[in-house]
Protein backbone atom coordinates (compact mmCIF):
# COMPACT_ATOMS: atom_id res chain seq x y z
CA UNK A 1 0.00 0.00 0.00
CA UNK A 2 1.44 3.24 -1.24
CA UNK A 3 1.97 6.16 1.36
CA UNK A 4 0.95 9.48 0.99
CA UNK A 5 3.40 12.00 2.40
CA UNK A 6 1.17 15.25 2.93
CA UNK A 7 2.88 18.93 3.51
CA UNK A 8 6.25 18.65 2.33
CA UNK A 9 6.19 21.28 0.63
CA UNK A 10 4.70 23.73 3.06
CA UNK A 11 7.43 22.05 5.30
CA UNK A 12 10.05 23.49 2.94
CA UNK A 13 8.91 26.92 2.66
CA UNK A 14 8.84 27.09 6.00
CA UNK A 15 11.87 26.14 6.43
CA UNK A 16 13.40 28.67 3.99
CA UNK A 17 11.11 31.60 5.34
CA UNK A 18 12.95 31.02 8.83
CA UNK A 19 16.40 30.66 7.39
CA UNK A 20 15.89 33.94 5.20
CA UNK A 21 13.82 35.74 8.25
CA UNK A 22 16.40 35.00 10.53
CA UNK A 23 19.29 35.94 8.50
CA UNK A 24 17.93 39.15 7.39
CA UNK A 25 16.95 39.80 11.32
CA UNK A 26 20.12 38.54 12.68
CA UNK A 27 22.21 40.88 10.14
CA UNK A 28 19.87 44.07 10.75
CA UNK A 29 20.11 43.78 14.42
CA UNK A 30 23.70 43.56 14.80
CA UNK A 31 25.13 45.72 11.99
CA UNK A 32 24.76 48.70 14.18
CA UNK A 33 26.55 47.02 17.12
CA UNK A 34 29.30 45.80 15.07
CA UNK A 35 30.03 49.24 13.62
CA UNK A 36 30.16 50.20 17.65
CA UNK A 37 33.07 47.33 18.27
CA UNK A 38 34.94 48.84 14.99
CA UNK A 39 34.73 52.58 16.03
CA UNK A 40 35.30 51.10 20.08
CA UNK A 41 38.41 49.48 18.91
CA UNK A 42 39.40 52.66 16.84
CA UNK A 43 39.20 54.76 20.07
CA UNK A 44 42.21 52.04 21.95
CA UNK A 45 44.58 53.08 19.44
CA UNK A 46 47.44 54.91 21.04
CA UNK A 47 49.11 57.90 19.72
CA UNK A 48 53.00 57.65 18.05
CA UNK A 49 53.88 59.35 21.37
CA UNK A 50 52.18 56.79 23.58
CA UNK A 51 53.82 53.74 22.56
CA UNK A 52 57.80 52.55 22.45
CA UNK A 53 59.75 55.27 21.00
CA UNK A 54 61.80 53.35 18.76
CA UNK A 55 58.82 51.50 17.43
CA UNK A 56 57.61 54.76 15.47
CA UNK A 57 60.83 55.68 14.32
CA UNK A 58 60.82 56.03 10.67
CA UNK A 59 63.44 52.84 8.88
CA UNK A 60 65.96 54.34 6.63
CA UNK A 61 65.28 53.76 3.32
CA UNK A 62 68.90 52.11 2.78
CA UNK A 63 67.97 48.94 4.58
CA UNK A 64 68.82 46.09 2.23
CA UNK A 65 66.42 43.57 4.43
CA UNK A 66 62.55 43.82 5.30
CA UNK A 67 62.34 46.09 8.04
CA UNK A 68 60.11 45.36 11.35
CA UNK A 69 56.72 47.75 10.43
CA UNK A 70 57.09 50.83 12.19
CA UNK A 71 54.14 52.03 14.01
CA UNK A 72 51.84 55.15 12.97
CA UNK A 73 48.77 55.81 14.77
CA UNK A 74 46.94 57.23 11.44
CA UNK A 75 48.02 54.10 9.24
CA UNK A 76 46.49 52.03 12.42
CA UNK A 77 43.25 53.61 12.36
CA UNK A 78 43.08 53.15 8.63
CA UNK A 79 43.69 49.57 8.95
CA UNK A 80 40.06 49.11 11.46
CA UNK A 81 37.00 48.88 9.78
CA UNK A 82 33.76 46.92 9.62
CA UNK A 83 32.46 44.85 6.47
CA UNK A 84 28.56 43.82 6.87
CA UNK A 85 29.36 41.03 4.03
CA UNK A 86 30.95 37.65 3.62
CA UNK A 87 34.24 37.26 4.00
CA UNK A 88 36.14 34.74 2.17
CA UNK A 89 35.46 30.59 2.92
CA UNK A 90 37.88 29.42 5.45
CA UNK A 91 39.43 25.95 5.07
CA UNK A 92 36.61 24.40 7.71
CA UNK A 93 33.88 25.89 4.80
CA UNK A 94 32.82 28.55 7.06
CA UNK A 95 32.58 31.97 6.04
CA UNK A 96 32.49 35.10 8.54
CA UNK A 97 30.26 37.99 8.16
CA UNK A 98 29.32 41.13 9.50
CA UNK A 99 32.57 41.67 10.83
CA UNK A 100 35.44 44.18 12.30
CA UNK A 101 39.00 43.81 11.21
CA UNK A 102 42.62 45.25 12.21
CA UNK A 103 44.62 44.35 8.66
CA UNK A 104 47.38 47.12 9.21
CA UNK A 105 50.62 45.25 10.01
CA UNK A 106 51.92 47.58 12.93
CA UNK A 107 48.03 47.28 14.06
CA UNK A 108 47.61 43.87 13.97
CA UNK A 109 51.37 43.65 15.88
CA UNK A 110 49.48 46.09 18.73
CA UNK A 111 46.81 44.09 18.95
CA UNK A 112 48.26 40.40 19.70
CA UNK A 113 51.88 40.71 20.55
CA UNK A 114 52.70 38.76 23.37
CA UNK A 115 49.37 36.99 23.32
CA UNK A 116 51.54 33.28 22.48
CA UNK A 117 54.66 34.38 24.55
CA UNK A 118 53.63 36.47 27.16
CA UNK A 119 57.49 37.17 28.34
CA UNK A 120 58.28 37.79 24.58
CA UNK A 121 59.53 35.24 22.14
CA UNK A 122 63.58 34.85 23.73
CA UNK A 123 63.98 32.23 26.57
CA UNK A 124 64.65 34.78 29.06
CA UNK A 125 63.16 35.89 32.18
CA UNK A 126 62.79 39.09 34.34
CA UNK A 127 63.39 38.20 38.28
CA UNK A 128 63.10 40.48 40.74
CA UNK A 129 66.05 41.95 42.58
CA UNK A 130 66.99 45.46 44.29
CA UNK A 131 65.77 48.41 42.01
CA UNK A 132 63.13 48.94 39.55
CA UNK A 133 64.62 47.24 36.78
CA UNK A 134 65.82 43.64 37.96
CA UNK A 135 67.75 41.26 35.95
CA UNK A 136 67.30 38.80 32.69
CA UNK A 137 68.20 35.39 33.43
CA UNK A 138 68.08 32.47 31.40
CA UNK A 139 65.07 29.86 32.12
CA UNK A 140 67.09 27.26 31.83
CA UNK A 141 70.73 26.63 32.68
CA UNK A 142 71.22 24.61 29.89
CA UNK A 143 69.68 26.90 27.41
CA UNK A 144 72.27 28.88 24.25
CA UNK A 145 69.41 31.39 24.19
CA UNK A 146 72.54 33.96 24.66
CA UNK A 147 74.64 32.21 21.97
CA UNK A 148 72.41 31.96 19.52
CA UNK A 149 69.95 34.07 19.66
CA UNK A 150 71.20 36.58 16.65
CA UNK A 151 69.42 39.91 17.34
CA UNK A 152 71.98 43.04 18.69
CA UNK A 153 69.61 42.48 21.37
CA UNK A 154 68.62 39.33 22.34
CA UNK A 155 65.83 40.87 24.81
CA UNK A 156 64.15 43.45 22.29
CA UNK A 157 61.45 40.49 22.10
CA UNK A 158 61.15 41.06 25.80
CA UNK A 159 61.45 44.37 26.24
CA UNK A 160 59.01 45.13 23.55
CA UNK A 161 56.25 42.94 25.44
CA UNK A 162 57.20 44.29 28.17
CA UNK A 163 56.15 48.12 27.40
CA UNK A 164 53.03 47.41 26.09
CA UNK A 165 49.58 46.58 27.87
CA UNK A 166 48.37 42.79 28.78
CA UNK A 167 46.18 41.73 25.85
CA UNK A 168 42.70 41.63 26.79
CA UNK A 169 40.61 38.51 27.68
CA UNK A 170 37.37 37.14 26.14
CA UNK A 171 33.99 37.83 28.03
CA UNK A 172 32.54 34.40 29.38
CA UNK A 173 29.17 34.25 28.30
CA UNK A 174 27.04 31.42 29.36
CA UNK A 175 26.94 28.39 26.56
CA UNK A 176 29.39 30.18 24.46
CA UNK A 177 32.36 28.45 23.58
CA UNK A 178 35.61 30.43 24.31
CA UNK A 179 37.93 31.08 21.28
CA UNK A 180 40.86 30.67 23.80
CA UNK A 181 44.25 32.47 23.24
CA UNK A 182 43.32 33.41 19.75
CA UNK A 183 40.24 35.51 20.89
CA UNK A 184 42.51 37.71 23.04
CA UNK A 185 43.97 41.31 21.90
CA UNK A 186 44.05 44.87 22.74
CA UNK A 187 42.62 46.96 19.89
CA UNK A 188 39.44 44.67 18.41
CA UNK A 189 39.54 42.16 20.68
CA UNK A 190 39.03 44.51 23.76
CA UNK A 191 36.16 46.26 21.96
CA UNK A 192 34.75 42.80 21.34
CA UNK A 193 35.15 42.00 25.13
CA UNK A 194 32.87 44.53 26.45
CA UNK A 195 30.43 44.73 23.44
CA UNK A 196 29.84 40.63 23.29
CA UNK A 197 27.44 40.11 25.77
CA UNK A 198 25.20 42.66 23.89
CA UNK A 199 25.58 41.15 20.39
CA UNK A 200 24.91 37.66 21.92
CA UNK A 201 21.69 39.08 23.23
CA UNK A 202 20.72 40.73 20.26
CA UNK A 203 21.26 37.57 17.91
CA UNK A 204 18.92 35.70 20.63
CA UNK A 205 16.26 38.71 20.27
CA UNK A 206 16.37 38.06 16.37
CA UNK A 207 16.04 34.20 16.33
CA UNK A 208 12.58 34.77 18.96
CA UNK A 209 11.42 37.35 17.00
CA UNK A 210 11.75 34.80 14.10
CA UNK A 211 10.24 32.44 15.61
CA UNK A 212 6.73 34.26 16.87
CA UNK A 213 6.64 35.39 12.77
CA UNK A 214 6.60 32.22 11.72
CA UNK A 215 3.82 30.42 14.36
CA UNK A 216 1.84 33.82 13.38
CA UNK A 217 1.96 32.87 10.12
CA UNK A 218 1.47 29.65 10.45
CA UNK A 219 -1.70 29.92 12.78
CA UNK A 220 -3.25 32.07 9.95
CA UNK A 221 -2.71 29.75 6.97
CA UNK A 222 -3.93 26.66 9.15
CA UNK A 223 -7.07 29.12 10.16
CA UNK A 224 -7.97 29.88 6.67
CA UNK A 225 -7.52 26.28 5.97
CA UNK A 226 -10.06 25.02 8.67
Amino acid sequence: MPVEVVGVKDVLAGLSFIDQDMRQRIRTVIDPLMRGVATKAKGFVLSDNAILSGWAKPTSSNVSYRPFPKYNRETVLGGIGYNPGENKTLKNGFKVSNYVYNVSRPGSIYEVAGRLNPQGRAPFEMRASQGASGQYTKRSAKSKAFEEYKSNNPFASQQFIAALEPVTSPTKIPGVRGGGRKTKGRLIYKAWSQDSLKVYEAILKAIDNTAVEFNRKTEIKAKRAA
